[in-house]
């Protein structure tokens, strides 16, 4: 027989509410997590571009280095020239040598003879350097040379180019070999890969004491 009590039973209303803030709280849980990834990616974007900003400003640091290097070229013999053959200036699309007074420490400067070329960085490519030899006297050979200074890694290429004013027109060249003179101006391209994506830089040297060709006269 049946006591005739019965349990209480909850109201409708109580469960469908129980039931609801299930579904808000997993509704709210989805839309966190939307913009959670899409502030991630944001985020992974924003760092992409920092680092490509970062890696471009670096081979225009190393191209205006260059510039500035290059444009203070002295007409100096180099100490490879011969008394047949007297150069200022040697280069070609991935070497360049001349002679420029440099900065040795606080307020000191000395005469240089300057070898930027490309040489083996290892696992990351190229690496454009520069070598800097101490002169001593003007004897072919009378020259010490220091251990190459990296300038940037991972070169994947390197132009240079050489204006001689003494052509008419004035015409870019791959290589300068002329004795006793220096091109009017250097030009380069700069290119590095980096994570597999390329970045490059253009520089221009003007040199204030290149040689002009004296006028013709009938």
């Amino acid at each position: 027989m049946s006591s005739g009590k019965s349990h209480p039973q909850p109201p409708a209303s109580v469960a469908g509410f129980a039931l609801i803030d299930v579904l808000v709280g997993l509704a709210l849980i989805g839309v966190i997590t939307s913009l959670m990834m899409v502030f991630l990616g944001q985020a992974r974007t924003m760092m992409r571009i920092e680092k490509a900003t970062e890696f471009q400003m670096e081979v225009d640091a190393a191209s205006r280095f260059l510039e500035t290097t290059i444009s203070h070229a002295e007409a100096l013999p180099l100490s490879k020239s011969s008394p047949d053959q007297v150069l200022y200036l040697s280069g070609d699309a991935a070497r360049i040598e001349f002679n420029a007074v440099q900065a040795i420490g606080f307020k000191s400067s000395a005469l240089r003879e300057i070898v930027i070329s490309l040489g083996d960085g290892g696992q990351s490519g190229a690496a454009l350097a520069i070598v800097q030899k101490t002169r001593r006297g003007s004897k072919p050979g009378a020259s010490v040379s220091s251990e190459p200074v990296r300038l940037i890694g991972g070169v994947s290429a390197m132009k240079f180019e050489y204006l001689d004013n003494a052509l008419a027109p004035p015409s870019w060249l791959p290589g300068w070999n002329a004795p006793r003179r220096l091109p009017a101006a250097v030009r380069f391209t700069l290119s590095v890969v980096r994570n597999g994506v390329a970045y490059s830089s253009r520089g221009f040297a003007r040199l204030d004491l290149a040689s002009t060709p004296a006028p013709r006269t009938n």
